[in-house]
């Protein structure tokens, strides 16, 4: 019986553990560890005794971040620049190595040198052949340390998110608590009553920004937005929130259409969130001569559904996809709107939590509807 191709072909071998190694890289969680598997694989790959990767750090020199058989102290202390003496001075960390065992390739990001994998192995190969596995192993390396870098820049920043906008909730509190106090007590003339509603209304929108920061954060690190189920109309959560809406904007037509049975469980304070980013969204981007309607019906097999419709500049279609993802809408208006552009987003992740969905469609003839769609769901 002929022995399959790939267990007697050399080069097929190395194209096996070149798909291993690709596979090892792509499912790497941290960038420690697709440092490690890097030069661990090359080594293994070009059967090579000395493997080392430099990535280019903040003062533009090259450091090595990753080794295999080199003396730890003398890595730590590498530092060189990317030019022509560069070359000269690996070999001398790797041991002197003649030049014909020396073998390096660059990695490259978006079209920039960003670091340097070498190995030194026995020259009894094809040279050819060596370069682009080692090439190909580094650009592996380097998409795989790209995508972990910005993981590990996002996580950061979300953890920060949630932890500053936890710490801010006491001072805002504070103020509140204050505005209160010299409104209900203290004498204070037309100028002074003007400047402290100033700050109450500052104050309100600082407390509804952090809200939105939070709950960005649960939905992204805490594994989605906790809700408390119980019974509620979603009619009634409507007319709240409308007239809530006609209070604040005064000089705005509001138009509600209600049908059938609202009635289900679910968690009326976030649906109230829910109606209220809609309403956000649609006030900020509609026309302030035409109306905003909401509309709640009962729908089939035991859903409700509820709409909110706006005329104005519709959203491009390359965007609609992309409407529901953090800070997306916002950044195309120069308005100083009170959102962060998280309105959205917090919307679908309470609509999933509720196991309903939410979609938008946008013509320049129809304006802008967003469809939210919700099981009555049980307790």
């Amino acid at each position: 019986m002929v022995a399959p191709i790939f267990q007697i072909d050399p080069r097929w071998q190395q194209l096996r553990k070149l798909t291993e190694i690709s596979r090892a890289l792509t499912y790497a969680t941290s960038l420690a560890e697709v440092l490690d598997l890097a030069v661990r694989r090359a080594a293994e790959l070009l059967e090579a005794e000395k493997s080392v990767l430099m990535l280019i750090n903040d003062d533009g020199l090259l450091s090595i971040r990753a080794s295999h058989g080199l003396d730890r102290a003398m890595c730590e202390r590498f530092r060189e620049p990317l030019q022509e003496t560069l070359i000269a001075r690996l070999r001398g960390l790797l041991g002197d190595v003649p030049k014909e065992h020396f073998l390096g390739v660059p990695l490259v990001v978006g079209g920039e040198v960003t670091g340097l994998l070498a190995v030194v192995r026995e020259p009894d190969g094809n040279f050819e052949e060596e370069e682009w596995l080692l090439s190909a192993l580094a650009d592996q390396a380097a998409v795989a340390l790209e995508k972990t870098r910005l993981d590990e820049a996002a996580k950061f920043r979300e953890r920060l998110i949630g932890i500053v906008s936890h710490d801010l909730r006491n001072p805002i509190s504070a103020i509140s608590m204050a505005v209160d106090l010299l409104l209900g007590g203290a004498v204070l003339g037309e100028q002074e009553v003007k400047t402290v509603l100033r700050i109450q209304r500052s104050a309100t929108r600082a407390t509804h920004l952090i809200g939105d920061l939070l709950d960005f954060t649960q939905a992204r690190l805490g594994g989605g937005i906790r809700i408390e189920r119980r019974p509620a109309d979603v009619h009634a959560i409507v007319r709240q929130v409308v007239e809530e809406l006609e209070l604040a904007h005064p000089e705005r037509r509001i138009e509600v259409r209600q049908h059938g049975d609202g009635h289900g469980v679910w968690d009326p304070e976030r649906l109230a969130q829910v109606v209220g980013n809609l309403a956000s969204n649609a006030l900020q981007y509609g026309l302030p001569s035409a109306p905003v309607r909401f509309e709640t019906r009962q729908g089939e097999n035991g859903w409700v559904a509820l709409t909110v419709h706006n005329l104005g500049t519709p959203i491009p279609a390359e965007r609609l996809l992309q409407v529901f993802e953090p800070m997306q809408r916002g950044a195309e208006s120069n308005r100083s709107g009170r959102s962060v552009g998280l309105g959205l987003y917090i919307v679908k992740h309470i609509v999933e939590a509720h196991h309903g969905a939410v979609s938008v469609q946008s013509s320049d003839g129809d304006g802008t509807t967003f469809t939210v769609s919700l099981p009555r769901g049980t307790a």
